[in-house]
């Protein structure tokens, strides 16, 4: 595994939402390239708070070797934080239970940089737990959706430690807290992949090449 202590910052970029034009707020995170192939971002590594405004946080991964870039974009039904408290992860306020992600709240995870036939394939995430009165800690518990899947934080406590169900490739999905969670996501890990689906086969190209051809040939007899 290798780790890269860097911090990922993200490009001034504007988004509208809700036919408001806002700049998308910057947010940290390391990174970790691992040897399988997959990147783990890291949320809760960050020393200072960061506050979505609203319109979300978004991080930006830049690849030294492989040449390509992958931005993620997190919102949800309130302002997006991150590390409220110190390193705690990502969480949302919306005036109600404050700065976590508690029953009834979600974050989406989208990924705009993607190409037509890219997606991502999520297969692990982790959360921190909400310590009474203030502040986080390590161990989480209480059941939380993910991707669709309903999974039980305590098991998804340590970056890299639980590996979720195969959801498939998608370019965004959700983290929904249930009514006895309350925490805040700490890491994702994830492959990025094409869909075979969206790659001609070679047979198809030649097939489609001969076409062409012949149809270029009928046109020179005429």
């Amino acid at each position: 595994m290798k780790l890269l202590s860097k911090f990922l910052t993200a490009g001034l970029l504007a988004f509208s939402f809700s036919g408001a034009n806002a700049a998308v707020v910057e947010g940290q995170s390391d990174f970790i390239e691992n040897e399988d192939g997959s990147l783990t971002l890291i949320f809760d590594l960050v020393s200072a708070d960061i506050d979505g405004e609203g319109d979300g946080l978004m991080f930006t991964y830049v690849s030294e070797e492989a040449f390509f870039t992958v931005e993620l974009l997190v919102t949800g039904g309130g302002i997006v934080v991150q590390d409220y408290p110190a390193d705690g992860g990502l969480g949302l306020y919306n005036g109600a239970d404050g700065d976590n992600l508690a029953g009834g709240e979600s974050l989406t995870f989208e990924f705009p940089s993607l190409g037509e036939i890219e997606f991502i394939n999520l297969v692990s995430i982790s959360f921190n737990g909400l310590i009474v009165g203030d502040g986080h800690q390590e161990l989480a518990d209480g059941m939380v959706t993910v991707n669709g899947f309903s999974v039980d934080a305590s098991d998804f406590s340590l970056t890299g430690q639980g590996m979720l169900p195969d959801g498939g490739l998608v370019k965004s999905f959700d983290v929904s807290a249930t009514a006895d969670f309350t925490g805040y996501v700490e890491s994702i890990t994830f492959f990025i992949e094409e869909d075979p689906q969206g790659i001609p086969e070679p047979g198809t190209i030649l097939l489609m090449l001969s076409g062409l051809l012949g149809a270029r040939f009928i046109k020179y007899r005429k």
